[in-house]
């Protein structure tokens, strides 16, 4: 298995994303705009998921087990808030990948989203938790409507979090030899449709030099901050 991450603040003067890589462990985070202090809580949701799964080691990392890392994490929000009152109501989107022996273990929770890519067509894709994602399963399709709310998120990680993530399975025969995992926080997403995202990861090109391409076409066009991993297996 391969692996590469970016990160880039992209038009925002401060970057509130954040994420964590190992070689089975593979987190993205991006502070809830509007809410305070949301790069503190990208951080914190890293720090808490990833110090979970090193003090808790375990052969398959099933629905039950990220749920209990997720709820570790939400009492370490409580925590730090309750240590630091102005820190109160600060939040964050997670999307995370944990591989075993198994398979792996996908969970997020708001906007950030992870694809399962293989030979140019997307296998899976997250379903954000956003408001634009609610209207559009109830069929609105008009984009004038939708664009003033591209940014409200219905779920989120925060102290209040009922400690359950969306997640999905991938056992370890629906994975083969380069296939790739894409996360990425939803700056990356003002400008890389999904087409573009499979013709670049679909070329001859060395996993950097995808990452780097990829990287060029959210540089200096995106209004927000923006995060990704590639990973090969």
């Amino acid at each position: 298995m391969q692996f590469t991450a970016h990160t880039s603040p992209g038009s925002r003067p401060t970057n509130q994303d954040c994420y964590y890589v190992n070689e089975n462990l593979f987190i993205v985070c991006d502070g809830v705009g509007g809410k305070p202090y949301g790069e503190v809580a990208s951080k914190l949701a890293c720090t808490s998921i990833s110090d979970y799964f090193k003090s808790n080691p375990c052969a398959v990392y099933d629905v039950n087990y990220v749920n209990k890392a997720l709820q570790y994490a939400i009492k370490q929000f409580q925590e730090t808030e309750n240590k630091y009152p102005e820190l109160k109501n600060m939040a964050t989107t997670v999307v995370q990948i944990a591989f075993n022996s198994s398979g792996a273990s996908i969970a997020w929770l708001g906007d950030s989203r992870l694809y399962h890519i293989r030979k140019g067509q997307i296998l899976f894709v997250t379903q954000d938790h956003s408001l634009v994602n609610d209207l559009r399963k109830q069929g609105e399709t008009d984009e004038s409507k939708l664009a003033g709310i591209r940014n409200f998120i219905t779920n989120s990680l925060s102290a209040n979090n009922k400690g359950i993530f969306s997640s999905h399975t991938i056992t370890q025969s629906e994975i083969q030899k380069d296939d790739f995992f894409f996360l990425c926080t939803d700056g990356v997403l003002e400008n890389l449709t999904n087409e573009i995202l499979c013709t670049e990861l679909t070329n001859k090109n060395t996993l950097e030099e995808k990452a780097q391409n990829i990287f060029s076409l959210c540089v200096g066009k995106t209004r927000d901050n923006f995060t990704f991993q590639i990973i090969q297996t």
